[in-house]
């Protein structure tokens, strides 16, 4: 069993987002110091924002090589606790995992597993 570290969070990228994001994260201190512009990343090279409070939050534009457009159509909306939540489904968590580092290597084997054991 491995628990997470932080939040990921895949965005798309636009400073009118980023204006967004950073008022849903006003709770935490440290995104007062986030700057919009920020948000308005380069699609080829991609920089990910990491906001380091008592909770981490990692605000992505990417991850390995997928994109909020490229992975919406894995998007699935659940509700916990009657708060709906917009999440991948196993396919798309599956494109976000590397191939050379040990914890997304572990993350992939249990998700093959998972969706193995669901057909």
């Amino acid at each position: 069993m491995r628990s997470t570290e932080d939040i990921d969070i895949l965005l798309p990228s636009s400073i009118d987002n980023g204006r967004k994001v950073i008022r849903a994260l006003n709770f935490l201190p440290s995104s007062a110091e986030l700057d919009p512009a920020w948000f308005e990343v380069d699609p080829a090279a991609p920089d990910n924002i990491r906001v380091a409070d008592d909770l981490l939050v990692d605000l992505l534009f990417a991850a390995n090589g997928q994109t909020f457009e490229s992975l919406h159509p894995h998007v699935r909306h659940i509700d916990v606790e009657g708060v709906p939540i917009a999440t991948l489904d196993i396919d798309g968590l599956l494109k976000t995992k590397t191939d050379y580092r040990e914890k997304d290597l572990i993350d992939k084997s249990v998700l093959t597993k998972l969706k193995n054991s669901m057909k």
